[in-house]
């Protein structure tokens, strides 16, 4: 399939790409489960855009494309406080830029890679839930952004009551039926029957069901589905189901090996292989059920990452279309001069003065970029080519590939 290869070269991992295919075209062959995307790519693409969208439109997101731009000092040079908020980022802005890659954008795309794994498994369990009588039949299923719940507006003392504003985000799926209004031009019933939350890393429980709990408290000032809009005295709760989507906990191989090449040598890790597990559905109480994915949290990060540096590429493709390649780099195309460029920021970063813990990510990303997630994930320290000896004892360099 095109889509696999297209998604294959986004996040690196062709086993997880056809998994995501799977699991999309599962949900687009089912008339009630509703998600935006006529195409399995459509989806995926349409996912995509939503967190680069959610990225670029962040406070920092400027400070991010500054990044990619211009970069941090040069390692040689003083500490700097302060910048002209349009150049090379100051010391305290770096610290900021590092704490929004690893807090909102990488977490962002493992988030959406989750949420599409979610689909197929979800659909089932509703199924099954519909064949043993705990669910009606005709339910509908409605997935990520076509679900929007309304804020809570703060009310000043002595007003009373709850106030709604605007739609924001709402629960990652929402299990509905729709009920027709019993009179012409009266407007459908809503009956919602549960809230299915997907995390993309380990959350307890507790906490997950309060999230869910949150969400149904929400629904109860109405709810939008895709473009339409059902106000809170519409809405009523039949059931009140949680399912809890969550990854599997099974670790990537650390396995590598050094080969030769045009420039030195290269670290070539494992191949990414299937899921050891199949995804499995407990029963965890009398409205709850638990999914967890085949798919581990590990194998959700290394493919967050390779997101995040595919879109630090993009960024860098668009700046290098529109002024000239710094020398020594003539033979690059602009989307090579990106993710070169991107490589050399990451590494100036952890040299410049950050706080403790900035630098420490700042390591495990510059890390990660340069020998890949299963390498650079644990390693405290910044890695050289020299931490990857050939068998022969060769001291040229090294490149992961």
């Amino acid at each position: 399939m095109k889509e696999i290869e297209e998604i294959a070269s986004i996040i690196h991992n062709r086993p997880l790409g056809l998994g995501l295919c799977e699991s999309v075209a599962w949900g687009l062959g089912c008339s009630f489960i509703h998600i935006k995307g006529k195409s399995v790519w459509d989806v995926f693409k349409r996912s995509l855009d939503e967190a680069i969208r959610d990225i670029e439109e962040h406070p920092r997101g400027k400070l991010f494309r500054r990044l990619i731009e211009y970069g941090p000092g040069n390692p040689d040079e003083p500490e700097a406080l302060t910048s002209d908020g349009e150049g090379i980022l100051s010391d305290p802005e770096c610290g900021k830029c590092v704490q929004f890659i690893f807090s909102h954008m990488v977490n962002r795309f493992k988030g959406e890679l989750a949420e599409l794994l979610a689909i197929e498994p979800c659909l089932k369990l509703v199924r099954q839930l519909e064949d043993e009588g705990v669910l009606p039949g005709g339910v509908h299923i409605y997935f990520g952004d076509m679900v929007h719940e309304r804020r809570r507006v703060k009310v000043t003392r002595g007003e009373g009551g709850t106030r709604w504003g605007n739609f924001t985000k709402g629960a990652d799926g929402l299990i509905a039926e729709h009920i027709p209004g019993q009179e012409v031009n009266h407007k459908n019933k809503l009956n919602i029957h549960g809230v299915i939350e997907v995390k993309s890393m380990a959350v307890s429980k507790k906490k997950v069901l309060e999230q869910i709990d949150r969400h149904i408290s929400r629904l109860e000032g109405g709810v939008k589905l895709g473009e339409e809009i059902w106000g809170g005295n519409h809405v009523n709760f039949s059931n009140k189901l949680r399912i809890i989507v969550v990854p599997s906990v099974w670790k990537l191989s650390r396995e590598w090996r050094s080969v030769k090449s045009g420039r030195g040598r290269k670290i070539v890790l494992a191949e990414p292989s299937e899921p050891p597990i199949q995804t499995q559905v407990k029963q965890l109480g009398a409205d709850t059920w638990r999914i967890k994915l085949a798919w581990s949290e590990e194998v959700l990060n290394q493919a967050a990452y390779e997101m995040t540096f595919w879109y630090m590429s993009q960024v860098g493709k668009k700046v290098y279309a529109a002024k000239s390649l710094p020398k020594g780099w003539e033979y690059m195309t602009c989307e090579e001069a990106g993710y070169n460029a991107i490589k050399m920021m990451l590494y100036y970063m952890p040299l410049r003065y950050l706080g403790e813990r900035q630098e420490r990510l700042a390591i495990k990303l510059y890390n990660v970029y340069s020998f890949g997630y299963p390498l650079g994930a644990d390693s405290k320290d910044m890695l050289w080519p020299k931490d990857f000896p050939d068998n022969n004892g060769n001291e040229n360099g090294c490149d992961a590939m």
